[in-house]
């Protein structure tokens, strides 16, 4: 494996640029994609942010990405960091997305430049996010759901309600996630939003939707959870029947577990006997 502190920052960003969109890299000695772009991370230091800047002013879309994924998240890898350059990095983002806007107008870009803004968790960027609500490119719009994830101003709240109901699935599953599990906020509006998702074709969605309605106290959904539960088993249904914490899913709770408690995530099978027997518990069986 190469000695990455040997490889210069400027060179690294280079090597950024290789592969950025191939989710597992190939094997090889220096580190391409994401892998560099981890590397400079960890660095965090004054000179990979002046060339991240500089890199989100270039002409080439490719390296205006990689500008905006080494701002997002510079120094995040260390542990127990602190955030670095913070308001460097969220002008540098503002500028770009704000630019961007305005000419080449690049999807990848565009979407890079969200998910960025939104690892530093700025309310400032919300309103120029929202402004790309209904981009008709899909990649643009998952990359306003992770922009806007995690606020509690109803700007973005309603933004994230409007895309609960997007035509791309993944694009609804995360913005139902972070209406129902990555904010506490309860109003009439989110219920709704939910429950217009309770009857998604996708499991997953409905799960999701699920919980963040259990949450909130919300028993009109249990029929639902129960009718789930007696088709497979997830995270959302157990936490959701935790939350909901009633002998009425005992049955449906059992039946669950005779079907398997052992799921496939995209990193490979994951166990939840553990949280089935929280949720039993719970519910007093």
């Amino acid at each position: 494996m190469v000695d990455v502190p040997m490889i210069e920052p400027g060179a690294l960003l280079g090597l950024a640029m290789i592969g950025l969109d191939e989710e597992l890299p190939p094997s090889q000695a220096e580190p391409t994609g994401w892998a560099a772009i981890n590397h400079l991370h960890r660095l965090g230091s004054r000179e990979v942010l002046d060339l991240a800047l500089a890199a989100c002013v270039e002409p080439e879309p490719l390296r205006r990405r990689v500008g905006a994924c080494i701002l997002g998240q510079l120094g995040h890898a260390k542990a127990g960091f602190e955030p670095v350059f913070v308001e460097e990095r969220y002008q540098g983002l503002s500028n770009l997305l704000a630019t961007e806007q305005a000419g080449p107008g690049d999807p990848a870009v565009l979407a890079d430049t969200c998910i960025a803004l939104g690892h530093l968790h700025d309310a400032r960027a919300i309103p120029m996010i929202i402004k790309l609500l209904v981009h008709p490119v899909v990649e643009v719009r998952r990359g306003v759901v992770s922009g806007i994830s995690r606020y509690v101003e109803s700007e973005a709240i309603n933004g994230l309600i409007v895309l609960s109901a997007d035509t791309d699935e993944e694009v609804r599953d995360w913005a139902t996630f972070g209406l129902g599990q990555l904010i506490e906020t309860d109003t009439p509006a989110i219920r709704a939003a939910l429950h217009a998702r309770l009857d998604d074709p996708c499991a997953q969605i409905r799960g999701e939707a699920i919980e963040g309605l259990a949450t909130r106290g919300d028993r009109s959904v249990l029929p639902i959870l129960i009718r789930e539960l007696h088709d497979g088993v997830s995270q959302p249904l157990l936490d959701a029947a935790i939350a909901l914490a009633v002998p009425d899913l005992c049955e449906a709770l059992a039946a669950a577990e005779k079907r398997g408690l052992v799921i496939q995530a995209s990193y490979g099978p994951y166990d939840l006997s553990s949280v089935w027997a929280e949720a039993t518990s719970a519910c007093g069986c």
